[in-house]
C-alpha cells in the first residue's frame, strides 16, 4: 500500500497533489493506495484552547468521498503517541499497515517536538524498503495552499478564497436542532445547527450556501451570529433559511456548503427593519447560488453523488 500521510485538517488542493501522487505510485508499483491520518488533529491535543478545526471527522470523510480516496487509516493521536521518536513511529505504522510507501508534503513533520524531517523519514524509509515521495508546496497568486491559509481566510469571512484553496465550498454540518421559532414567525423558517466548540466558522453575518434535499441542490441563506435586533440572544447560532424547502428538517443532518458572504451582522431598531433587509438577503442569496451552481455544476454534482 501506498499512502499520503499527514494530518489532513480537511483536504485542500495541496492535499489533492499528494493524494494524486499517491495514486500514481501506487498504479507504477501495482498496488493500492490509502490515507494515513490521526483520529483526532495533532493541534486539538496539544493546544486546545486555539485550535479549531477545519472540518469535522463527518465531514472529512464526506470530501475524502468526493476526492476518491479509496482507504483511510485513523491513527488515535494520543499523549503516548505524540512522545513517539521518529523511528518509533515508523515502527507502529510498520507493524500495523502494509506499508509499501509514503507520500508527504515538503512540511511535514512527526514524531516527538517535529523532529522527524522529510530526510529522516527518507532514511527511514531506505531502510525499511518503502518508497518515499515529497511533493512540494502549492501556490497560487503568490498564495501557498495550506489548512493555515485556508483557516484563515474562513475566519476573515472571505469564503471565495477558502474556496479556492480548498477545490469546493466550505462545510458547515449538523443535525438540526429545534429553535424558538422565530424564523417562521418572520416569514424564514429556519433549520437551527448547533454550533461545534472545536471547529472554525467564519464570522457573524449572513452567507449564501447550497443544501441537497429531496434530490436538489436549493440555495439557502444562512445567518452566523447572536440575533443582536432580539433582547438575551447572545450564544452565537447558526440557522440556515432553506429557499424553496417546506419541511422543518428537525433531527436530519444537514451539509451546508458556503458559497458567499453577504454582509456582516447588523443590530434593527425593530423587527420590520429585519424582515425588509431579510428579504434582501435571501434574493441576493438565490442570485449567488444560481450563479455559483452555473460556475461550479460537476463540483457540486459530484458532492451529490457521494452524499
Amino acid at each position: 500500500m501506498i499512502y499520503a500521510l499527514g494530518a489532513f485538517d480537511g483536504f485542500h488542493l495541496g492535499h489533492a497533489r499528494l493524494l494524486r501522487r499517491a495514486a500514481e505510485r501506487a498504479a507504477e508499483a501495482g498496488t493500492g493506495w490509502g490515507v494515513m491520518t490521526f483520529d483526532g488533529h495533532p493541534r486539538q491535543l496539544l493546544d486546545r484552547d486555539n485550535f479549531r478545526l477545519l472540518f469535522s471527522q463527518r465531514e472529512k470523510d464526506l470530501i475524502a468521498a468526493y476526492l476518491g480516496v479509496p482507504r483511510m487509516e485513523k491513527i488515535a493521536f494520543t499523549h503516548d503517541f505524540a512522545a513517539f521518536s521518529p523511528e518509533s513511529f515508523a515502527d507502529y505504522i510498520e507493524k500495523k499497515y502494509e506499508v509499501g510507501g509514503l507520500v508527504i508534503g515538503e512540511n511535514f513533520r512527526f514524531g516527538r517536538c517535529r523532529a522527524g524531517t522529510p530526510k529522516i523519514l527518507a532514511e527511514i524509509c531506505a531502510a525499511r524498503g518503502w518508497t518515499l515521495d515529497v511533493v512540494p508546496r502549492y501556490t497560487f497568486d503568490g498564495m501557498t495552499v495550506s489548512s493555515t491559509e485556508t483557516r484563515r481566510a474562513v475566519a476573515l469571512g472571505e469564503m471565495s478564497l477558502a474556496a479556492k484553496m480548498l477545490g469546493y465550498p466550505f462545510i458547515i454540518s449538523g443535525a438540526v436542532a429545534e429553535g424558538d421559532g422565530r424564523g417562521r414567525k418572520l416569514g424564514f423558517p429556519t433549520a437551527n445547527i448547533p454550533v461545534s466548540r472545536g471547529k472554525i466558522y467564519p464570522p457573524e453575518g449572513v452567507y449564501s450556501a447550497l443544501v441537497r434535499t429531496g434530490g436538489a441542490w436549493l440555495p439557502c441563506a444562512l445567518n452566523i451570529g447572536s440575533n443582536p435586533t432580539f433582547a438575551g440572544e447572545r450564544e452565537i447560532r447558526c440557522e440556515a433559511h432553506v429557499i424553496g424547502a417546506d419541511e422543518d428538517f428537525y433531527g436530519r443532518e444537514l451539509l451546508i456548503f458556503i458559497t458567499t458572504r453577504v454582509r456582516g451582522e447588523i443590530k434593527f431598531a425593530e423587527s420590520e427593519g429585519l424582515v425588509a433587509q431579510m428579504k434582501k438577503d435571501v434574493e441576493a442569496c438565490r442570485a449567488d447560488t444560481k450563479d455559483y451552481m452555473k460556475k461550479n455544476a460537476e463540483t457540486m454534482e459530484k458532492f451529490a453523488a457521494v452524499l
